[in-house]
């Protein structure tokens, strides 16, 4: 069942992602996020997410067709805007996995965050509007529970770095479908100086909705650096100052070697957590969430034209959950190529 589960999930991806590949050029892009990088091993301990990003695409492909239609009859996307860049990102796989503070218990404390895996793929539609907004409309799907390989992916892992196994996968939420469906809106506001440096502020506004998370978000972030028009900030793995996989040094007046330093915030206020708030159908372990939630953000980007580009971010986080003791850490890079 559980490598069905997966094996469904990536003949998907490649299927839907062949058009692209044989079509146009595109970015390979690559997340990893772990508490390991601040010395943790608890709540949010891992993440992974593999993508791939189309080159913009032409007003009449039928990859656009989504974007199109959402910009005629909803407010998602720009319909005033003449310069506008529409790019399709496919989640080819994700996988994001939680655990309590100590995990060398059999029956793990029932005040602490439960065992949860979350494996998934999906698409993202991002339009770049004259550079001074970008909107995106994410759509996610995949199972949580045993057949997100939770257990197999922390324990496999921890067995090559020989460290302890975590005991209490037995106890995991139960298998259930999940479904996301996420827009953002990001605007730019920002000051060029010479040699193409720049500093700019990009607020952000947007939402979740879903059986697996939902939520209103409310954020910023603040650059300074050398092409930053050639994308928008950094990419996290939601729920967080999400981002997107968009890139095109273009934009950035095909600038060679570019960097960013940066540092925001994002505040959420959620409804729904399925990873604290236990199952939607089935009896499950869980404890009383936390309504707001804040991140801060920091970090560095580097890319050299459009060939590569690398990003290292660190999360801090309040409090999910009743009793949690304290703020969460973890770090995330971002890795991409053009091909």
């Amino acid at each position: 069942m559980e490598f069905r589960v997966v094996s469904l999930l990536l003949i998907f991806s490649v299927v839907s992602i062949t058009p692209v590949l044989s079509d146009q050029l595109g970015r390979l892009n690559v997340i990893e996020e772990n508490d390991v990088f601040f010395s943790t091993d608890k709540h949010y301990t891992q993440g992974l997410k593999l993508s791939w990003v189309t080159a913009q695409l032409a007003d009449e492909s039928f990859l656009n067709a989504p974007i199109k239609v959402l910009r005629k009859y909803l407010f998602l996307f720009s319909t005033r805007e003449t310069d506008l860049d529409d790019r399709l990102e496919w989640t080819i796989l994700g996988q994001s996995l939680f655990t309590p503070a100590n995990i060398h218990l059999n029956n793990p404390d029932p005040r602490d965050r439960p065992y949860a895996g979350w494996l998934y793929g999906g698409f993202d539609f991002i339009q770049n509007a004259a550079d001074r907004r970008l909107d995106s409309f994410e759509l996610q799907f995949g199972v949580v529970g045993s057949a997100a390989l939770g257990r197999q992916a922390q324990n496999d892992f921890h067995q090559f770095i020989a460290s302890a196994k975590a005991k209490g996968w037995s106890r995991q939420l139960a298998n259930e479908f999940g479904f996301n469906a996420s827009w953002e809106r990001k605007w730019r506001l920002g000051i060029e100086l010479p040699n193409k440096f720049g500093f700019e502020f990009i607020p952000e506004v947007g939402g979740t909705a879903g059986n697996v998370l939902t939520y209103g978000e409310l954020g910023g972030l603040c650059r300074f650096g050398r092409g930053l028009k050639a994308n928008w900030g950094p990419e996290l793995i939601r729920p967080a100052y999400s981002g997107t996989g968009y890139f095109e040094v273009a934009r950035a007046k095909d600038v060679g070697l570019g960097f960013s330093v940066f540092a925001g915030a994002q505040g959420r206020a959620i409804a729904r957590n399925i990873f604290l708030d236990g199952n939607s159908f089935a009896s499950s372990r869980s404890v009383p969430k936390n309504y707001l939630v804040a991140d801060l953000i920091f970090g560095v980007e580097l890319f050299y034209s459009n060939n590569f580009r690398v990003a290292a971010t660190g999360v801090i986080r309040s409090s999910e959950f009743h009793n949690q003791g304290g703020w969460d850490k973890f770090g995330s890079i971002n890795v991409s190529f053009e091909f």
